[in-house]
């Protein structure tokens, strides 16, 4: 009996190719004020200075990115589905984002600190259908999977007549967490092998434990914390890849740094079918 329903479901499965870019705004609040307070430092540096002077905007958060997926999606029945899922997500601020100059007497430097954030996620996920007719549906769908990311801070530093930066500090790392998605949308089929859809989802993505090794195999982690500057008298918020945990008087707030991709997306795609 069982070789006899096999060939019947293999014959009846229907199989999707889902391709979609979209916008995604996510929620990197260690991130932020880690920008912010290297920002700060900046400000108050120039000031304590009496031959110095700031220029430059401030800096925007950063809180939106942009998504890519491809899923294979294996319609079971005219309301079931199963799907496999994978994309990339990333969010940047590069040199021209995060640029401030201060002018030492009567030079000007340029100074930088360009951020990334990026992910790749692959998600299970089941989908219930709701026909709106022979070609539209709307849909439910939700799943988990596991997420792979990596997080990128450097500090750039030129004179303002050169062309070039140099990268005084470089931090990398990378992570693995689990992810955790849900949404809705509708779809609409133009023929039998090309349609539509829209969507909008919900991810949960809390990623944290950042490491990276160098080439002689030893470890770092990417920590989160204050560290207090006394000529400032300010506690700057920082991220950094460091050998070992921060530690001292001028150290506070210490933990592993996170990487918050949760938050949501709007997207339009494309359906092929095989």
């Amino acid at each position: 009996m069982t070789l006899l329903f096999l060939p019947s479901l293999s014959f009846c499965l229907e199989v999707q190719l889902r391709l979609s870019p979209g916008l995604r705004r996510m929620r990197l609040e260690e991130v932020n004020l880690a920008l912010a307070g290297w920002e700060e430092r900046m400000k108050l540096e120039a000031s304590s200075q009496p031959n110095w002077s700031f220029e430059g905007v401030p800096i925007p958060p950063l809180r939106s990115g942009f998504s890519f997926e491809g899923e294979l999606t294996f319609l079971l029945s005219r309301r079931l589905a199963l799907g496999l899922n994978a994309g990339y997500v990333f969010g940047y601020l590069n040199e021209k984002d995060t640029l401030l100059s201060i002018t030492k007497e009567d030079a000007v430097y340029d100074y930088a600190r360009p951020t990334k954030v990026s992910a790749t996620p692959i998600t299970f996920l089941g989908y219930l259908y709701f026909p709106l007719g022979s070609k539209a549906n709307f849909y439910l769908k939700g799943g988990a999977g596991i997420i792979r990311a990596r997080y990128t801070g450097r500090e750039a530093f030129r004179r303002a007549d050169k062309t070039n930066f140099t990268y005084p500090i470089i931090d990398l790392a990378e992570a693995s967490s689990s992810t955790y998605l849900g949404g809705l949308g509708f779809d609409y089929k133009f023929d039998p092998f090309l349609g539509f859809f829209i969507e909008a989802t919900a991810l949960s993505a809390v990623v944290s434990g950042f490491s990276s090794e160098n080439k002689a195999g030893e470890k770092s982690d990417l920590y989160s914390f204050e560290e207090y500057i006394p000529a400032l008298d300010y506690w700057q918020a920082q991220m950094r890849v460091l050998p070992q945990e921060p530690a001292g008087a001028n150290i506070r707030s210490v933990q592993k740094a996170t990487v918050d991709f949760s938050g949501f997306s709007i997207k339009i795609g494309i359906l092929l079918k095989f």
